[in-house]
């Protein structure tokens, strides 16, 4: 009878070893995702794996989401020129006299905690890897101190994005932000649609509702209220042009302008002394039937010159759509759903995967044009479709 009960033990010992071999096997599976061959392979595991309602708020558009549609349309727009017999190209460049190793940001995007834990944290630190820019959104999970010290080194290039509130409160995280150490303020538009996300009218409370009861989403910044209350207390609004000359008394560092779509606009910011543009519609999240980006920004470089840093963002997917920003005027370009996707997919891990395949793409798009640096990059780098033209007339 004890010999039936020490072989029990020992068959119970054998499960316990292979269950546990099991699971760590697993779990260095799970640690070690091999990387995946196009950003659009990022948002097809993005589809698979997250809810219906949390994959519709980092990939939704405005309406009939034409305006989405259109930003990446744009790059089909054009081709590249090729050139052969060229050496590896440098892809490091300044953006407000900072050094970064890429003309590619991370943009400003909510939700994150929703797609991986300790998301902000994670993309903070992937950034710092990369040594990227990052625009740290006002409406984090995490508090703007918390982000920018997930970062093992003091110099990487961090800025901070604000909404105009009504009571005041953004000149607080402005001076809290200089204090912590980040190098820039980006002022979003404030545009209308970013406030009616938590409206109890409209259909994406409901979504928002149910996410916030199930994940306890509050807001770093905001003393951990939730969005809606965030929104309610400090009456946050659309930026106008006098916000702009009220924060340019209360610090010193850059203002980086968001959401200029028209070259009228461009030069206005220059007259309020703004030292950067990015060139966006918001993703497409609040009105449809805009322009693509894209075909926005070769006016707005026209109008401004040199008098001011021009940066791009909304339907990157490629390291070549990166380089048709560039010759077409660009200093760099921002994204974001490609972030969350790639957070979405491993973390910290995912986002530095992400920006390894656009930088891979983007080195053999200059090595295929006869570029060794980004300066090199020029009009000349590319040409737009006739088809397209004759298809506008």
């Amino acid at each position: 009878m004890a010999s039936k009960s020490k072989f029990q033990l020992f068959l119970f010992g054998i499960g316990m070893v292979l269950a546990s071999l099991y699971v760590y096997k697993k779990r260095k599976i799970f640690k070690k995702r091999k990387q995946l061959k196009s950003v659009e392979d990022y948002e097809n595991h993005a589809r698979e794996k997250l809810p219906r309602f949390t994959y519709a708020l980092i990939s939704h558009g405005f309406g009939d989401i034409a305006t989405v549609e259109e930003n990446m349309a744009a790059f089909q727009r054009y081709s590249l020129r090729k050139r052969l017999f060229n050496d590896f190209p440098d892809l490091s460049i300044t953006m407000q006299n900072n050094h970064v190793d890429l003309p590619i940001g991370i943009g400003p995007s909510t939700y994150k905690s929703w797609l991986w834990r300790d998301g902000d944290l994670c993309v903070s630190r992937a950034a710092g890897f990369l040594n990227i820019c990052e625009i740290v959104p006002m409406l984090s999970d995490h508090s703007l101190e918390q982000i920018i010290e997930a970062n093992a080194s003091a110099d990487v290039l961090k800025w901070f994005q604000i909404f105009i509130c009504g009571d005041g409160y953004h000149e607080t995280l402005v001076r809290r932000a200089e204090s912590a150490g980040y190098q820039g303020i980006v002022v979003a538009s404030g545009g209308y649609g970013y406030e009616d996300d938590f409206q109890e009218s409209d259909w994406k409370l409901a979504i928002t509702s149910i996410v916030d009861k199930l994940t306890a989403l509050r807001l770093g910044n905001f003393n951990q209220m939730n969005p809606a209350t965030a929104f309610h207390k400090h009456k946050i609004r659309p930026t106008v042009w006098k916000d702009v000359a009220r924060l340019k008394s209360l610090t010193n560092l850059p203002i980086i302008l968001m959401d200029i779509v028209t070259p009228e606009e461009a030069e206005t910011a220059i007259e309020y002394g703004a030292q950067g543009i990015i060139v966006s519609n918001e993703g497409g999240k609040t009105v449809d039937s805009l322009q693509g980006t894209l075909e926005i920004l070769p006016e707005i470089i026209a109008a401004v010159g040199n008098k001011l840093e021009v940066y791009v963002s909304g339907g990157v997917r490629s390291g070549c759509d990166v380089m048709k920003a560039l010759a077409l005027g660009a200093k760099a370009c921002f994204v974001g759903r490609p972030v969350l996707y790639g957070l979405c997919y491993q973390g910290e891990e995912g986002v530095v995967q992400v920006f390894t395949l656009l930088k891979n793409e983007l080195a053999k798009c200059m090595t295929s044009t006869g570029c060794t640096s980004i300066a090199d990059i020029g009009s000349s780098c590319v040409v737009r479709s006739a088809s397209y033209d004759d298809e506008d007339v």
